[in-house]
């Protein structure tokens, strides 16, 4: 993968139209605001829980861009999932889109400002390599987007 691919599909799963089918932009608009804080049963996470966690995983690739050595999420902290999150009015739900907004053009800046040699290179303060980062980080947005849709169908009568 180069950094011009890997933005042209980070930015087809973000608001285009990706292969697997809705974006993660387009699944969010279509999801009424009623079901954000819902949790189907035998399910942890709201909607709105998710979205907040995406972002925040983006805020890490974007101090980690930065050349930020220091930043970390600890898995299962409320760094990696922030706790009493809900989205109850319209205005809340524009805020969240405009940060995930916000977080892509940052990423894709960032990432125009690098050569391709740099996705060999270690990420900062990690073992593993900015190439692993990316991937990691699309990855992580495909995988709760399905979550996200499957807890929309399970509220589908709401």
């Amino acid at each position: 993968m180069n950094l011009k691919s890997f933005c042209k599909t980070n930015n087809e799963v973000f608001k285009g139209e990706p292969w697997f089918g809705e974006s993660l932009v387009g699944s969010l608009q279509k999801i009424p605001l009623r079901k954000w804080n819902l949790k189907p049963e035998h399910t942890s996470n709201s909607i709105a829980s998710i979205v907040f966690h995406i972002i925040d995983w983006r805020y890490f690739v974007i101090e980690k861009l930065k050349g930020n050595a220091s930043f970390d999420i600890t898995l299962n902290t409320k760094e990696d999932w922030r706790e009493n999150v809900e989205v109850n009015t319209e205005e809340e739900r524009t805020k969240i889109f405009l940060e995930l907004k916000n977080s892509q053009e940052n990423i894709i800046k960032l990432l125009e400002e690098k050569k391709d040699n740099w996705l060999t290179k270690n990420t900062a303060g990690k073992e593993y390599t900015n190439d692993f980062m990316l991937q990691g980080v699309l990855q992580h947005d495909v995988y709760h987007l399905g979550q996200i849709n499957l807890i929309n169908s399970q509220l589908k009568n709401l």
